[in-house]
């Protein structure tokens, strides 16, 4: 049996969270492989793809390409490989504390640490994910007899299981150590409310009738903000037990969000696209600023100042109503930004982890 799945060789020409869409036909059995597979130990670890970092209390946790995971317990400075039971690309890793957190990847993954990343745990796969919507799909279906939009759903999630575990998840949130969201592809959304003990498929929650990739999440409180393709925003005031789709002024695709007190929404996407949001996506402006170049990575310092970096390697921070560009030394693509003391940060991305010192005062 062959089936479609997301190819890594794609990460090498994205450099961002949506390398995941280059598609490449494997047999169905390279697909159960990478999730039976444990993370190979490797000397030349740091030298990977990376794809995100996050901190567990002072510690540092990069995830990336075949399931390989480094900690560092000095801002950067050294990295040793966790264990991981899986060798999937993972995309996302996330922290509720200073030892419990959760990474998503390919083939539906939800890995779960309580050691602040020393171990993980498999707790979602791809193959579990279309079964649990398949499930509410039906049961949809036989409380809405004669449903379109039940009809529809259940064609959607037959169609998930038959493809098999070959759609990624692309990013997270966590509430707190039990309420979270995980979103992906191709609609994907499932909510816990127990740590990921249980997962709920939430995709009928959407006014997404397109199945449009949902790239990033962003939450703050109680609200969530998810922004994806074709200017796709949704927001939840309630930790996603509803959404309202919101409209915003570009209908191109969004990779980068972040959500800020008091209520501060930044959204970054293609060819250098930025929108701002003072009240929680009701009103919108653009950033002006930033080349016509893709931004792959956001962090946000405070409430006023965000970091970006685009595919060209260049830094810029919000200023105001504008971007502008951060002095810094040339950089490869990156897929994710963390700020550390003392006008440095780390990158992530196709060279690994990258060490950046910004001039005086940049991005503050």
């Amino acid at each position: 049996m062959r089936c479609t799945v997301f190819s890594s060789r794609s990460i090498l020409v994205g450099g961002a969270l949506f390398f995941s869409l280059g598609l490449a036909s494997v047999h169905a059995d390279a697909v159960r492989e990478p999730l039976a597979r444990a993370a190979i130990q490797s000397r030349s670890a740091l030298s990977s793809v990376f794809l995100d970092l996050a901190r567990a209390g002072k510690r540092l946790v990069a995830v990336g390409a075949r399931g390989v995971v480094l900690l560092s317990d000095d801002d950067g400075a050294n990295w040793r490989q966790a264990s991981v039971p899986v060798s999937v690309t993972l995309t996302r890793v996330r922290f509720a504390g200073p030892k419990t957190g959760w990474a998503v990847g390919h083939f539906g993954t939800v890995l779960h640490t309580a050691d602040g990343g020393e171990t993980w745990q498999r707790q979602l796969d791809g193959t579990t994910a279309a079964k649990l919507a398949l499930e509410a799909a039906q049961a949809r279906a036989q409380a809405m007899p004669g449903s379109e939009s039940g009809r529809k759903r259940l064609a959607e999630a037959e169609q998930l299981v038959k493809d098999g575990p070959d759609k990624p998840f692309l990013d997270l949130h966590f509430f707190d150590d039990r309420n979270g969201v995980i979103v992906g592809a191709f609609n994907l959304i499932f909510g816990t409310h127990d740590g990921g003990k249980t997962w709920l498929p939430l995709l009928d929650r959407l006014d997404n009738p397109m199945g449009l990739h949902l790239y990033a999440i962003a939450g703050m409180d109680d609200t969530v903000i998810i922004a994806g393709e074709r200017g796709l925003v949704f927001r939840s005031d309630d930790r996603g037990a509803t959404f309202a789709r919101l409209s915003t002024p570009y209908a191109g695709t969004y990779f980068a969000a972040s959500l800020t007190p008091p209520g501060n929404v930044l959204l970054a996407g293609l060819r250098g696209n930025v929108l701002r949001s003072r009240d929680l996506g009701s009103t919108w402006e653009r950033l002006e600023g930033a080349p016509p170049v893709s931004i792959s990575a956001m962090a946000a310092v405070d409430a006023e100042t965000t970091l970006l970096a685009n595919h060209a390697g260049q830094l810029y921070a919000t200023r105001g109503g504008r971007l502008e560009h951060v002095r810094a030394p040339a950089l490869p693509p990156l897929a994710a930004l963390l700020p550390l003391n003392d006008n440095k940060l780390l990158g992530v991305g196709i060279r690994g982890v990258t060490p950046v010192t910004l001039s005086t005062n940049a991005g503050r």
